[in-house]
């Protein structure tokens, strides 16, 4: 409001006084400022070309004048002289005329205005500054307009900078231009500017020139010719002429579009199209004439070009804020209506008559002038611009102009997107336009789908033709055909790399919009490419990019040029043109995707399928050509979003049709190549084959092949369909490939059509595998040609069989030939036989009746036919040894030789008979015959004749076994090896004899009696078993069969008897180690070669395990039977031993052969063991079995408690398995402790019972005290017998006492000696570990159950001389009794509440009158005290005697604040408040610490005065009472005392007027006011005197100081004035914290005897006004000695390191408040103690320990895991831990090392006990340590070591970490000197 006001203030006092200016404008500086903004060339004709067209002009005339200048070495583009050398043409003029309206009264005024636009909003001028481009080339510019005959002129001329205008009317006939260009009859009014060069410039290059004219005739509504002259010569004629119009029609009223409806409005609704019959396609020619040259003579050519355009007349409906904005800005209402124009493509006029040729799309040779402007007329992909009346330099990213009434910049040559109101008038409009563009898109596609399935029935007619052709040429087309043509047409596009199977429409519109956004990089291909070679063979590269020889439609051209229209590129130069037109273009139809022309017909983009690797070949549907892809890439990827064809898509489209054998050898080999480029498909493999369905003619087919194998002739009209999956071999056997096959292999035909090299690719594996010989086989032998005998087969015949017979001879095995021919059908296969008996015809047999045709038979002849097998069959190859195989004979049969047997004349010598066998041709069933057949003698046996397999070869080792029968044999005569080897290989004599029979032989004499049996014989047969069944030996593989078999000598012992006996087992049932004996096992006869036979028999060593086990049971179950036996018939003593001895002796040798076996045994086989009592122990003369957890091994001789209390055994391996421990546990001790106390007290006596409670006490085996641990009498309890006290050998008194066990409960902790005495009662042992474990099971202290109650009788005062000194004592003494650092006893939560001064009050009594009643049980005793205290309501009381002892009083004050107060509690207490301060300094007591005054700085000093007297005197009245010098009377002169500090200061520093004293003290001073005071005077001139008294004098002084009976008859005051040695008064402190305490260890300053122990002390120091900065000066000696104290101390504080606690650390973060003075850490005085929480951690040792001891713990909210894989670290930093330990003098129990993932705690002292966090190690030293990893874990320990002083880091901390780390310094140098060793 006051900048509102101030300027209206001012504007008002001006406008009333102030002076009028107009403002100036530089006309000339601003028009050359507008003309700078036209960056374009030719703005001078483009804003003249846009006057016209607003003038509604058709004609528009540019007439140059120009003049030749000399010539020049370079050719000038405007044309060439005559006399042929190249002049240089400059330009003089230019006029410029239209024939549109002339000007009228309203333009001539606006002309000579700037910036005043037209103001109708139907035309393109805005700004009013187009006009002013003539000034560009001309100075003063001539206008002429009017009717003809009347026109009027205007011309501009210049005043200095300003601008001015003449007009008139024209002179007649003067712009008569019609005559001088030879116009003979002009009616047109022309409108002339007439434009004089202010400076020459060149003639434009015509071509040029001509673009850009062309150009700007692009959108004119009404300009349609612009004629260039040249010197009034016609140089150029363009010419455009509209061809035809007809309305787009929208997506709904097309049939192909399966939705309706379309969106026609912008986003916020600013525009929106018209009626659909406003929606208009036109198309135009172009006509474009020009001259060679410039000469008048020369010719003009002439170029055409038909063009295509859509228009729309479009709704406005514009927010009145925009408007009004708009109007601003432009100075014009926007529009009602508006039309925006888009510019299709453009082709030249001729390639319509050529339509179905390709060459007229590719890029022409173009050689003429007037073709390469009409060459610029249709843009290329992504170069259309946008059109605001003409051309801008903004392009919209497609092939595509769009014109429409934008808003530009002031230049025209951008769109304005700066102003907010434009810039979304503008966005809408080209949204609109983007809209436009897709209907016009669809219009087309739509139209072009109508004449692409028009065109259908010409396609097939030309395909007809080309496979007419093929067939004239006798080219069948197998393996595809070559992608190359004659003509650049049929030439292939690259192939896609995309492979989608799918996308959506609304993905595909997005991804448009983003693509115009970010741009594309790579380019169209607009000619049309060669097809790119992906293998080295052309059948490859055939097969993936298959060849497409049908020439382009006319309607695929036109798509192309189309798609090509709307490939996308990025807008330039702003983007957000084309983002956009995007928005428009997938907002018209966002639930469609852009249509394309496929194989098919126009369909949808995401319908349509992309070619990809050769899939397009097998007649997919919908497939786009891979030249119409080629040629419009971007849109068909992009725009229309067409996927690529998958397998899915040949797998369906193979689905649904039959293939021919053309396409399925396409197919077929198309396939391996698909699988090399792209693996994923073959998972498509076996789906793909399923759905394949082909047809094959009969020339193909089985049947063919037979015919023309047989010389028949095959049908070739018989079609059949075959399903592939049915096909599952190809024939990879060249024997096979001219013979049958069966259905399930592929016809040879095919096959070979293939290429077994295809059919073998990997690819083909779930496809087909090589078809198996053996399933041919089987398939050939139910073939007629072999189980028929017909004669037409004969030749086929044959074939089968050489090829049956090569396989056969190619097999190497004989199993593999005798399991081929059991496949073959042989006693009914027919083979064809040598011609008998004259017959021609070839005649056939089965095997068995035939012979080879190469058998000899003569020697038979005359005994009967024999057919011989045909010659033929050898000639074809096939082999005897097959021909025998099958059956065929080579010899005789055995039955005609058996029937001739008698020929031969053989007797009781078979030699001959041998030598005839042979020598002959058997065959196996012949060899069978005389194998089974009885025709042999055998030895020794002239009655019977036996068969070869029933007889042996002679063999003396055999004789053994009777059941053998050796061949007869002439004697002497040896047996030839061959004939041994046909008597064994083929007759099948034995050689050995069979292994039953062995057996069979030993196990009958094994069941004989050991007198009938031949016992030579037997073990003779036993090691030649032994012997064959060694490695490789002949029965080794069959023997196993028989382990069961009884045949073994063996011994045994009897377990009832104990006998050995001798008995046969089988190998299975005995072993071979003696040992196993003693158990009762069997085991092999020692007599014989054990060892090899057992290992020869299989014969086990040792038992099993579990069957150990379940003898040593049984072996139990035996001796406690005998026990029992003995036991019931009541044996005498004598037997009873010897059994005990004896099954003693036998378990003994069982343990010891069992812990040989040790290592067979687990963990869980014993685990059996562990509940079962098998172990024999002597108890009491009885044999008792105990369990293993109650026996345990022998020591070395130590008197141990094991010894004692359980049974024991010697160590044994397998009794240490099976649970027998080394010594009981804590545990197993307990529990029998608890179990049977009585027993084991009984057996240890009272020194080890209380030895095992010791153990128990220091690890307790529990983790909870139980109900029956508490409620168990185990404890010891004593009774003590105070007046029983004897002298033991070394003279000292001993109290004897009575011990019984008890319960906890029963038994009382002694923590007060003197209540104990009071009463009789059971008490544990006086040993501070017992009697915590004591307390911990259930016993209390007896000073919890004695209880105590005080009674006060007599006279009570309050106030008196003595309570006040009392009270003044305790005040003094309170926070010393309170401090941390004294005790470490627990307080009670409120004992500073306690002790405070409002909360205590103080009663003296008399003598003798406060009584102290004990009560225990029903006893009860009264002893009187000096003092007791009594809570009553808030307030404590504290009664003390006239002669109180000290020990009373703390007792009492104990009681009060400690949680539970004993004896050496109440001395302590009592030492505190009773001895002096120094005394307490002296003892080390941290008294400056605790009790530290407060220095502040003092007053200004007063005014001087005479010192004034000081006649100080103590009044005595009571001589029992004393009275300190606090009780001073004051001066008379000055005001009484109130509290008595003024006179004690008096007396403190009496060169102090006493005045003085009591103004700095005020009124009702409390006694830290008085300390105050005094440390004020101490800093002033106001010292004390030079001489210090001691004792002596204060008692010469004070008499009744040392008259007391005792010292806790005398009570006082202690008054201590500290001084600062500092210089500067503003200073607080006297130096460091260690200079204090050096200052308090002093000599010379302790406290009095114990007379004087109350009596005030005021240590007076000698210091003037001039040297109070100086320091006291001290002696060497004492220095030394105070260091020695310091020392002293640290070594006792270190020394007080406590243990760890085992159970872990549980503490809350912790925050140190109200430190006191010099402790604060921080500016609020507050340290944050972090919290722990760590709990012991299990190593691999099974302890909670390192392998040195030092404990281990883990933070509770992290996983072990950590300290399980890094124990090593664990024990690397124990060892370093430990070394320092020993620096310090620690025991490891002190330091503990865990493991904390968290926090910045390096280590922590909790209760005095040191914690070290692992993970700093591990992260600073793990890998080195050295002298610089200890001197770090050194410096630790020194500052853990000090928080046993000082809990929080200050500077007392520091200063004492700074002396530890110097006072163990020498040792810690030491270890490193031994380390480095």
């Amino acid at each position: 409001m006051a900048s509102s006001s101030a300027y209206d203030d001012v504007r008002a006092a001006i406008a009333e006084k102030g002076s009028d200016a107009r403002v100036e404008v530089n006309q000339r500086a601003l028009i050359d400022k507008i003309l700078a903004r036209y960056a374009s060339t030719g703005a001078v004709y483009r804003e003249l070309l846009q006057n016209s067209n607003d003038a509604e002009a058709t004609i528009a005339e540019i007439i140059i004048t120009t003049t030749s200048t000399a010539p020049s070495t370079t050719n000038s583009k405007g044309g060439e002289s005559n006399n042929g050398k190249h002049s240089k043409e400059e330009v003089t003029q230019i006029i410029y005329r239209n024939n549109g309206h002339p000007f009228r009264a309203q333009d001539w005024a606006r002309l000579r205005k700037i910036a005043e636009g037209n103001p109708d909003e139907s035309k393109v001028g805005a700004f009013g500054v187009g006009a002013y481009t003539m000034f560009s080339i001309c100075e003063e510019p001539l206008v002429v307009s009017g009717k003809r005959g009347e026109e009027e002129a205007m011309f501009f001329f210049w005043k200095g900078d300003a601008l001015w205008t003449k007009t008139g009317m024209a002179p007649k006939g003067i712009l008569n231009m019609s005559a001088s260009l030879q116009k003979e009859h002009d009616d047109n009014n022309w409108t002339s500017f007439i434009l004089p060069s202010r400076d020459l410039y060149p003639l434009p290059d015509l071509v040029e020139f001509g673009q850009f004219l062309t150009a700007s005739l692009t959108f004119t509504q009404c300009l349609s010719n612009i004629r260039v002259y040249v010197n009034h010569t016609l140089q150029m004629n363009i010419q455009k002429t509209i061809l035809e119009s007809h309305i787009i029609s929208t997506p709904k009223a097309s049939s192909w579009w399966k939705n309706d409806g379309a969106v026609t409005f912008s986003s916020s609704g600013m525009f929106a199209l018209g009626k659909s019959e406003q929606l208009t396609q036109t198309s135009v020619l172009l006509s474009v004439s020009l001259r060679k040259n410039l000469s008048p003579a020369s010719e003009m050519e002439t170029s055409t070009v038909k063009a295509r355009y859509a228009s729309a007349l479009v709704k406005t409906k514009i927010p009145q804020d925009i408007e009004k904005r708009m109007i601003r800005v432009t100075k014009k209402n926007p529009p009602q209506e508006l039309t925006v124009h888009i510019f299709l493509d453009a082709a030249d006029s001729h390639e319509q008559d050529g339509g179905s040729e390709l060459k007229n799309v590719v890029k022409k040779n173009r050689q003429s002038k007037a073709v390469q402007i009409t060459d610029s007329f249709a843009p290329t992909a992504g170069s259309g611009r946008i059109f605001i009346g003409f051309r801008t330099s903004q392009t919209t990213g497609l092939g595509v102009h769009l014109a429409a009434p934008l808003m530009p910049t002031v230049e025209r040559e951008a769109i304005d997107f700066v102003d907010p109101a434009l810039r979304v008038f503008n966005m809408e409009l080209l949204e609109v336009a983007g809209i436009l563009m897709r209907l016009a898109l669809e219009h087309e596609m739509g139209r072009l789908g109508v004449m692409w399935d028009d065109g259908k029935e010409e396609r097939e007619k030309w395909k007809t033709r080309q496979e007419e052709q093929k067939k004239l040429n006798n080219s069948v087309q197998t393996t595809g055909v070559d992608g190359a043509t004659s003509n650049d047409e049929s030439q292939l596009g690259k192939l896609s790399a995309s492979d989608n199977d799918s996308t959506t429409i609304q993905s595909s519109l997005f991804s448009f919009a983003t693509f115009m956004a970010r741009g594309v990089k790579n380019t169209l291909v607009e000619a049309i490419k060669s097809v790119p070679v992906f293998s080295e063979d052309d059948e490859a590269t055939e097969l993936l990019n298959p060849s497409d020889e049908r020439p382009l439609s006319l309607e695929e051209r036109d798509a192309i040029i189309l798609m090509q229209a709307f490939c996308p590129r990025v807008s330039t130069p702003d983007s957000l043109v084309g983002q956009c037109l995007a928005k428009g273009f997938g907002r018209c139809l966002s639930n469609l995707s852009p249509p394309v022309l496929t194989v098919s017909g126009v369909v949808r983009g995401v319908d349509a399928r992309l070619c990809h690797h050769g899939m397009e070949a097998f007649r997919i549907p919908n497939v786009v050509r891979r030249v119409m892809l080629e040629n419009a890439r971007e849109y068909h990827t992009v725009i229309a979003t067409c996927p690529t064809l998958s397998m899915n898509d040949l797998i369906e489209t193979t689905k649904s049709q039959v293939l021919t054998e053309k396409e399925l050898i396409r197919l077929l080999k198309w396939w391996p190549k698909i699988c090399r480029i792209d693996p994923t498909v073959g998972r498509y493999g076996s789906t793909l084959k399923e759905v394949i369905r082909f047809e094959l003619s009969l020339t193909t087919s089985q049947e063919s092949v037979e015919k023309k194998v047989n010389g028949a002739t095959a049908d070739h009209k018989s079609i059949k369909i075959y399903n592939l999956d049915s096909i599952l071999y190809y024939t990879s056997n060249k024997l096979l490939q001219e013979l049958p096959l069966p259905d399930t292999a592929i016809p040879p035909v095919l096959q070979k059509a293939v290429g077994l090299r295809n059919l073998e690719d990997k690819s083909f594996s779930q496809w087909f595998e090589p078809l198996p010989f053996d399933m041919w086989a089987a398939f050939i032998s139910s073939h007629p040609c072999l189980i028929e005998a017909n004669f037409s087969d004969d030749k086929l015949r044959i074939q089968v069989f050489a090829a049956l017979s090569k396989h056969y001879d190619e097999l190497g095995s004989a199993t593999g030939k005798r399991r081929f021919i059991n496949l073959l059908p042989a006693k009914t296969l027919f083979l064809p036989i040598e011609k008998i008996d004259g017959n021609d015809n070839p005649q056939c047999r089965n095997p068995p009746d035939i012979y080879l045709s190469s058998s000899d038979l003569s020697a038979f002849e005359g005994l009967g036919k024999f057919e011989k097998a045909s010659v033929q069959l050898s000639k074809e190859g096939v082999s005897d040894e097959f021909l025998l195989a099958l059956g065929l004979r080579k010899t005789i049969s055995m039955d005609f030789l058996f029937l001739h047997l008698d020929t031969l004349q053989w007797n009781s010598n078979p030699k001959s008979l041998i030598g005839y066998l042979m020598n002959a041709e058997l065959s196996q069933e012949d060899f069978h015959k005389l194998r089974c057949t009885k025709y042999l003698p055998a030895k020794n046996d002239q009655v019977a004749l036996y068969s070869p397999i029933e007889l042996y070869l002679p063999n003396e080792e055999l004789k053994i076994f009777p059941f053998v029968r050796f061949l007869q044999w002439p004697e002497g005569e040896s047996m030839a090896s061959v004939q041994r080897s046909f008597l064994i290989n083929k007759l099948g004599i034995r050689v050995e004899p069979p292994l039953s029979a062995i057996m069979t032989y030993l196990q009958t004499e094994s069941a004989k009696t050991h007198d009938s049996r031949d016992e030579v014989s037997f073990v003779l047969a036993l090691q030649y078993l032994a012997e064959k069944l060694a490695p490789k030996g002949i029965y080794e593989n069959e023997y196993e069969r028989y382990r069961g078999v009884k045949f073994l000598p063996c011994i045994r012992q009897n377990l009832e008897t104990g006998e050995i006996v001798k008995e046969h087992q089988s190998p299975s049932s005995c072993f071979y180690n003696p040992s196993a004996l003693i158990m009762g096992f069997s085991v092999l006869d020692p007599d014989l070669d054990t060892v090899t036979i057992a290992t020869r028999t299989k014969c086990l060593k040792d038992p099993q395990p579990q069957l150990l086990l379940k003898r040593l049971i049984q072996l139990v179950q035996i001796s406690k039977t005998k026990l029992e036996n003995l036991e019931r018939r009541k044996a005498r003593k004598d037997e009873q031993d010897s059994l005990i001895t004896t099954i003693l002796t036998m378990f003994e040798g069982v343990f010891l052969y069992l812990s040989s076996r040790t290592s067979e045994f687990d963990k869980s086989s014993v685990a059996v063991l562990a509940k079962t009592a098998f172990i024999p122990c002597k108890s009491r003369d009885q044999l008792v079995f105990y369990l293993p957890s109650q026996v345990f091994f022998k020591g070395n001789g130590s008197d141990s408690l094991a010894e004692s209390l359980f049974k024991e055994v010697e160590y044994n391996t397998f009794l240490s398995l099976a649970g027998v421990k080394a010594e009981p546990t804590l545990h197993e001790l307990f529990d029998l402790m608890t179990r049977k106390p009585d027993e084991v007290l009984d057996t240890l006596g009272e020194a080890k019972y209380k030895t095992l409670l010791r153990r128990i006490a220091s690890d307790p085996p529990f983790k909870q005290v139980t109900k029956e641990i508490r409620e168990c009498a185990f404890l010891l309890g004593y009774l003590v017998m105070d007046e029983e006290i004897s002298d033991d050998k070394d003279g000292m008194n001993i109290q004897k006492a009575q011990y019984v066990l008890a319960r906890a409960d029963d038994i009382y902790i002694v923590d007060n000696s003197f209540l104990r005495r009071q009463f009789s009662m059971l008490v544990s042992p006086m040993e501070q570990q017992l009697e915590d474990f004591y307390n911990l099971v259930g016993s209390r202290y007896v000073s919890e159950v004695v209880r105590k109650e005080y009674t006060v009788d007599g006279r009570s005062r309050r106030e008196t001389t003595l309570t006040k000194q009392f009270a003044n004592r305790i005040s003094e003494r309170r926070p010393l009794v309170l401090s941390p650092f004294v005790s470490s006893r627990p307080l009670v939560p409120n004992a500073a509440t306690l002790l405070s001064d409002d909360h205590l009050e103080f009663i003296e009594v008399d003598n003798h009158s406060i009584h102290a009643k004990y009560t225990f049980d029903r006893s009860s005793k009264s002893i009187p005290t000096t003092c007791c205290a009594k809570s009553v309501t808030r307030k404590t009381t504290i009664f003390i005697t006239q002669n109180f002892d000290w020990f009373d009083v703390g007792t009492a004050i104990g009681g009060l604040i400690l949680k539970r107060c004993q004896l050496e509690d109440a001395f302590f207490l009592s030492s505190i408040l009773e001895a002096s301060l120094d005394t307490l300094r002296h003892r080390g007591f941290p008294v400056d610490r605790v009790l530290r005054p407060v220095v502040i700085e003092p007053p200004p000093p007063p005014p001087p005065d005479p010192k004034p007297k000081t006649d100080v005197t103590t009044n005595h009245t009571n001589p029992d009472r004393i009275q300190g010098d606090a009780l001073a009377q004051p001066n008379k002169s000055v005001r009484p005392s109130q509290s008595g500090f003024d006179s004690i200061l008096s007396e403190m520093f009496p060169n102090c007027p006493l005045d003085v004293v009591q103004r700095m003290l005020g009124e009702n001073p409390s006694k830290e006011k008085a300390r105050e005071v005094a440390n004020q005077l101490a800093s002033m001139n106001f010292t004390p005197p030079n001489n210090v008294r001691d004792t002596e004098n204060e008692s010469k002084t004070h008499p009744e100081m040392v008259k007391g009976k005792s010292s806790s008859s005398n009570i006082g005051v202690d008054h201590r004035v500290e001084q600062s040695t500092t210089t500067a008064p503003k200073k607080k402190s006297t130096g460091s914290i260690m200079g204090r305490m050096l200052g308090g260890l002093r000599p010379g300053i302790a406290g009095g005897d114990g007379a004087s122990a109350l009596s005030r002390r005021v240590v007076h120091q000698h210091s003037t006004a001039s040297n109070v900065s100086q320091k006291v000066s001290s002696s060497t000696v004492s220095d030394a000695t105070s260091q020695q104290c310091l020392e002293a101390m640290l070594q006792e504080s270190i020394q007080s390191s406590r243990s760890v606690q085992s159970a872990g650390v549980s503490a809350p973060e912790t925050l140190l408040k109200s430190l006191p003075d010099g402790l604060a850490c921080g500016s609020e005085g507050c340290e944050v103690i972090p919290q722990q929480n760590i709990h012991p951690f299990r190593g691999p040792h099974g302890t909670h320990t390192a392998k040195n001891g030092i404990r281990i713990f883990n933070a509770r909210n992290s996983s072990p895991s950590f300290l399980t894989d890094n124990f090593d670290a664990v024990d690397q930093f124990s060892t370093v831990i430990q070394n320092l330990t020993i620096v310090y003098s620690l025991p490891l129990t002190a330091v503990a090392i865990y493991y904390d993932p968290s926090g910045n705690t390096i280590a922590f002292n909790s209760n005095k006990a040191l914690y070290f966090n692992l993970r700093f190690f591990v992260s600073l030293h793990r890998s080195h340590v050295n002298s610089a990893c200890y001197a770090y874990w050194y410096t630790v320990f020194a500052h853990e070591l000090a928080h046993n002083l000082v809990t929080a880091h200050n500077k007392e901390h520091g200063k004492f970490t700074e002396s530890i780390i110097a006072l163990y310094l020498p040792k810690f140098v030491d270890l490193l000197a031994q380390s480095a060793k």
